[in-house]
């Protein structure tokens, strides 16, 4: 299990890309580029709206925003800071790998390649 800390301009960024999009906060973050689900992108709304007493404007983009990722694991004081950029490229490649392994049919070959990838997390 991962907790992502999102720094104020990434928060800012992924709010003012919502506002753009015209989507709703549900449809908004099943795209693959988004690393937020509907319910944290509800409470970022309320939040930054309640503190500005407007809607968010949007500004100039940040530049190499960094996201701090904290893995939960024996070690779990170890961070690492990633480009917003990258965790949206690794969310896509998880999404599209997902994706794939939900096609596998039910046969020796797909259950052989599930196992394999089970060793190896």
């Amino acid at each position: 299990m991962r907790k992502v800390v999102y720094s104020p301009e990434v928060r800012r960024e992924i709010i003012n890309r919502y506002h753009q999009s015209g989507l709703s906060p549900h449809t908004f973050c099943k795209l693959p580029d988004v690393p937020i689900c509907a319910p944290t992108l509800r409470e970022w709304l309320k939040k930054y709206q309640s503190s500005s007493g407007s809607e968010v404007v949007q500004g100039p983009p940040a530049e190499n925003l960094t996201i701090a990722c904290y893995a939960i694991t024996e070690d779990a004081t170890k961070a690492e800071a990633v480009t917003l950029e990258e965790m949206i490229k690794f969310r896509k490649d998880v999404h599209d790998c997902c994706h794939r392994l939900y096609q596998l049919g039910c046969n020796k070959k797909a259950i052989t390649l599930l196992a394999h990838i089970l060793e190896a997390l």
